[in-house]
Parts: C-alpha cells; sequence; structure tokens
C-alpha cells in the first residue's frame, strides 16, 4: 500500500524564479547585477543555475567573479537546453542545492530557445507509482524527494529587448530545439504570454514612443504580465524573486482561450429559436444579428464576439485604450467546415508566410565539406532567408492595410477534406501553422478518454445547441482568437467566411467533400496516432487471418498424408 506523504507547506519550498529570453535580450547582465549588487535583504543568499546553448558555458564564467563577491552559488549545467534534453539533471541540481538548506532564494536562467510552459511542469508534484520495468514510464521517484516537495515556482521572468523587439516580431528566422523547428517570433510570443513579469530592456535605445507602443502590445498578449522598464537589466531583486505570482492553474489556462468559454455562454443565449433548427442542419443561422452593444457580430455563416467596437458607442463610453487601439481582441466562430482551396487561396497566401524550413538531405555529408563549400552554403542560406523575409515584409504592408495590426491568432480549425482532425491554428506576426492536434471529441477513438470524467459536461456542451439536441456535425467547429490593435473584424470576419463551404456543398456530406477538394488540399492533417494504431490493428488481424488459413492447410496437408502414408508435409520458407 502506497504511504501518502504529508503535504508540504508553501514557507518551507525553496522560492525558485525561471528566467527566459532570447540570447543578448540582458539574461545574463541581469544574474550579474544579481550577485554583484549589495542588497537590503540582511543574509540574502540566491542560487544561480546557468545554462547556455552556445558550445561553451560563457555565461558562467563571466560571473564567475561575481560569484566570489556575493557568495552566492553559481552552478553551470551541461550544454544543451533543459526544457527538452536535461529535464532530469536541472531537478537533481535544484533538490542538491535546497538540500544544503543554506539558500532562501534560487534564479534559473533558461536557454534563449527555452520554452517555459515546458520547464514549469517539472514542479508539479507526480502522485503515481511507476513501474521501473515500464518503457514507457519517463521516470521513477527511486526515493527521493520530488522537485516540488522541496521547491516552488515563484515567478516567470523574461528579458525582452526593447531595441529588437520589431525585428524579432516580424523576423522569418527560425530555431532549433531537440527535433523541433520553430519561429523566433512565435518563441518570443510564448515567453511572453507564459510570464509574470516581462522585463522590457535597453530602454535606452528606443524612443519613449517606441516603448509605450511596445509596452502596449505586450499588455495585450498578456494582460496579467508586470512589465518593468530597465536599462543594462538593473531591476530591485524584489520585482523578480519571491513574487509568489506564479499561479499553476492560471499560467497553464492561457487568457484568451479561456475567454472564449465565458463569451460562448453569452453568444448561446443570443441564439434565436427561429435560427436553431437551420444551424443544426446546416451550419448556417436563417438570421443576421448585431447585439445591441455592438459586441456579437452574427452574419449567419459565424459569430464573432468583440471586446469592444470601435464604431459602433454610442451607449457606452469608450475608455483611453479602447479608443486609441479600437478592437484588440476578438473570437470567431462557425459551424461549418472551410474549404481547403478557399482557405489557402483568401486568407494564408495572401496575408501570411511559411515557417522557412530548411534542407537536411546534406546533413549527413556537413562533416566532409570543405571551407569553402561551407562558405557557400551559410552564403546561400543567408540568401534564402533574405529573400523569404523581404516577400514577408510585403505580406505585411498588405495584411495591416486589410486586417489591420494583427499580432497573434490561436485557436483550432475544422478543414472539410480532415473531417476526422481537429487542426490547431498558430499564427504570430508573420508566420502562420496549421497542424493536426487530435481527433474530435465525438470520435469513437476518443470517446472513452472523456466519458465518465469531470469533463464530460464540457466535452457534452460543445457538442449540443442551447435547446439540448446534438448539432448534426457534434463538436466540429471553428474557434478562433485573434489579438491585435485596430483590427478590421469585419474584413476577417467576411474572409473567413468566404472561406466556409457554401450551401450546396453542405449538401455533399465528409466522403465527398474529401473526393472533391483532395486536389485543393495543400494542409493535409492527419492524425498519425490514429493512422499507426489503424495500420497495428490491421497487421495484426492479416497475421491472425494467415495464421488461422495456415493451420486450416496444416490440418488439410496432415489428413491428406495420413490416407497417402506419406511423412507429414514441410512448408517451405520462400
Amino acid at each position: 500500500m502506497k504511504e501518502e506523504k504529508a503535504p508540504v507547506s508553501e514557507a518551507d519550498l525553496l522560492p525558485v524564479s525561471l528566467l527566459c529570453g532570447f540570447l543578448g535580450a540582458g539574461k545574463t547582465t541581469l544574474m550579474k547585477h544579481i550577485l554583484e549588487t549589495k542588497h537590503e535583504e540582511k543574509g540574502f543568499r540566491c542560487a544561480i543555475i546557468v545554462n547556455d546553448m552556445a558550445a561553451l558555458n560563457i555565461d558562467k564564467s563571466l560571473i564567475d567573479q561575481s560569484a566570489l563577491v556575493q557568495s552566492d552559488e553559481v552552478i553551470a549545467m551541461q550544454n544543451g537546453c533543459f526544457c527538452c534534453t536535461l529535464q532530469s539533471d536541472l531537478v537533481d541540481q535544484i533538490i542538491a542545492l535546497t538540500e544544503k538548506k543554506i539558500f532562501n532564494y534560487m534564479l534559473i536562467e533558461a536557454s534563449g530557445v527555452s520554452e517555459p510552459s515546458q520547464i514549469a511542469p517539472l514542479f508539479d508534484l507526480c502522485d503515481d507509482e511507476h513501474d521501473p520495468d515500464d518503457p514507457d514510464a519517463d521516470h521513477d521517484h527511486d526515493g527521493k524527494p520530488q522537485l516540488g516537495e522541496v521547491a516552488r515556482l515563484d515567478t516567470c521572468v523574461t528579458v525582452v529587448d526593447s531595441a529588437e523587439f520589431y525585428s524579432n516580431l516580424g523576423s522569418m528566422k527560425t530555431y532549433e530545439q531537440g527535433e523541433t523547428i520553430g519561429n523566433i517570433a512565435e518563441l518570443m510570443m510564448e515567453q511572453v504570454e507564459f510570464s509574470n513579469v516581462v522585463i522590457l530592456n535597453k530602454g535606452d535605445l528606443v524612443t519613449e514612443d517606441q516603448t509605450t507602443d511596445i509596452m502596449d502590445k505586450i499588455t495585450l498578449l498578456n494582460p496579467k504580465a508586470r512589465v518593468v522598464k530597465s536599462t543594462q537589466s538593473r531591476v530591485s531583486v524584489k520585482e523578480i524573486l519571491n513574487t509568489h505570482m506564479y499561479k499553476a492553474d492560471q499560467n497553464k489556462d492561457e487568457f484568451w482561450m479561456a475567454g472564449t468559454k465565458n463569451e460562448e455562454d453569452k453568444t448561446e443565449t443570443k441564439v434565436l429559436e427561429c435560427c436553431i433548427t437551420s444551424l443544426a442542419k446546416d451550419g448556417k443561422k436563417c438570421c443576421k444579428s448585431k447585439s445591441k452593444d455592438g459586441s456579437l457580430v452574427d452574419s449567419g455563416l459565424s459569430q464573432v464576439q468583440l471586446d469592444v467596437v470601435a464604431n459602433n458607442m454610442k451607449d457606452r463610453k469608450m475608455t483611453r485604450h479602447e479608443a486609441r487601439f479600437g478592437i484588440t481582441s476578438f473570437i470567431y466562430r462557425a459551424r461549418r467546415p472551410f474549404h481547403p482551396g478557399r482557405l489557402g487561396d483568401l486568407l494564408l497566401e495572401p496575408f501570411f508566410s511559411e515557417m522557412a524550413h530548411e534542407d537536411d538531405d546534406e546533413d549527413d555529408e556537413e562533416e566532409t565539406l570543405s571551407e569553402e563549400k561551407t562558405k557557400k552554403k551559410e552564403e546561400e542560406k543567408l540568401k534564402r532567408l533574405q529573400e523569404i523575409q523581404k516577400e514577408a515584409d510585403k505580406k505585411k504592408v498588405i495584411r495591416s492595410r486589410t486586417l489591420g495590426e494583427l499580432l497573434r491568432s490561436k485557436g483550432f480549425l475544422w478543414i472539410a477534406t480532415s473531417h476526422n482532425v481537429i487542426g490547431g491554428w498558430q499564427q504570430a506576426g508573420n508566420v502562420i501553422r496549421l497542424e493536426a492536434e487530435s481527433p474530435w471529441m465525438c470520435d469513437p477513438r476518443v470517446r472513452g478518454t472523456w466519458e465518465g470524467t469531470p469533463s464530460e459536461e464540457l466535452v457534452l456542451k460543445d457538442m449540443k445547441q442551447p435547446n439540448g439536441e446534438e448539432y448534426k456535425y457534434a463538436d466540429r467547429r471553428q474557434e478562433i482568437v485573434f489579438i491585435g490593435q485596430k483590427m478590421k473584424h469585419e474584413v476577417i470576419q467576411k474572409v473567413l467566411d468566404l472561406c466556409l463551404l457554401t450551401d450546396e456543398e453542405m449538401t455533399f456530406g465528409p466522403e465527398k467533400w474529401k473526393e472533391t477538394m483532395a486536389g485543393d488540399d495543400q494542409f493535409q492533417l492527419t492524425w498519425e496516432e490514429a493512422e499507426e494504431e489503424d495500420e497495428e490493428e490491421g497487421e495484426e488481424e492479416e497475421e491472425s487471418e494467415e495464421d488461422s488459413e495456415g493451420e486450416e492447410d496444416d490440418g488439410k496437408d496432415e489428413e491428406k498424408d495420413k490416407k497417402s502414408g506419406a511423412p507429414p508435409s514441410k512448408k517451405t520458407k520462400n
């Protein structure tokens, strides 16, 4: 029987601050500042864990002398990105430091390409017992304390380089993290979105107007974050250590996606009775409508829920923020699938760029290339990136003029040719990615994962109309959140509505959608795990049938041999 451990008091856990930000943003300077500064708090002792993606841990060598001044403990981890490769190493080092009982704070420097959302779960307590012989078990506790039993994640901090903010926002540069290739703009936004504190560094290199604009954009991406302006990373340690700002449940639920559920309740209560039948049958309402305060715009095909509507503010007073930025966020919803061809032609191709992918067919020959060839290859790579960036900058101008200043959009979509797969929608700056997420909840293959669980009520709510009847295509829908400044929501809604299937196309049904639109499908969203399982099941069935047939044949051969008096037949291996 498993012995239950008594819960550890928060006061007994070492507060840990996680420091993220791109290379060059000022993370090392911040740590150096903390180590060199004489702090007001008596007995201030902060352990620092350094992590650098470079071939050499230069960051540690820079702060070694400073460590002697403050006598704080500095540990350099092995090269690598600990959010994907060194998790157990990181955990062991933190636990070892806490067991010394001499530190009252800890600061961990993440690599420039680390995602804080991938590091935070290391502090979650795991109540499961792990079979040491199970190859799928990623760890076992082996009697050692868990990280969450000795330390707590206190603050997620992101350092932003003010001088490079606009460049990074529209950048087409990519980065590699393990097997993942990501985009710089998306990574910067994800770091900001997950942070409790954003340090806007190098303020002396930008104008006051630029600083204000950057702060406004950061607030749009993460309204809950505290934004601290700095020069040369000089901030008060009280701003980033032991703030108690990190809340696991709140940080994991992105504010804009969590908000969609609250707004959906408001939307559903406004559905007219005459529209319920047509919406369930055809994914289309018979009436177009706009709420009295202008916050809900219903085109009949889709619904857009706005924070504010700048052109319809007669009945309420606009705040300074609203008057200055217009529409800063809205949710687009529809109960029809997108036509893959029109989605590409009308929205993606004119306004966005695909993430640049490196050719890896010559990776095996990388070590044998001469210095001259290596230099030529790097020049070609740079030239290609410059061309991609130039094209992306042109599209940004067109996008801003047509749609408004769209910073970020995220959600999920339903494409007619990928009827059973939830498509994930991720856009940051110039780059947009559409990828397969999982099957829809109505899919028989995954119903067992939510039926009978606390999530069942929420899942069923996505499948059912306000009158309690199930939608024709259950939970399949479009639900995308847009964040930006002065966005032209009417234009975006109209463009997306044009991408939805027409009344005639809706009559075809899923099988014909795939058959008639496959040639226009550039996305090819498939759920690999499901396909692999289907293939494995199919192979097992075939093997089972072959074995059965083989046994029957063997029986017939043996019976025949018995009758003829000949020895039993042998099967020939081809």
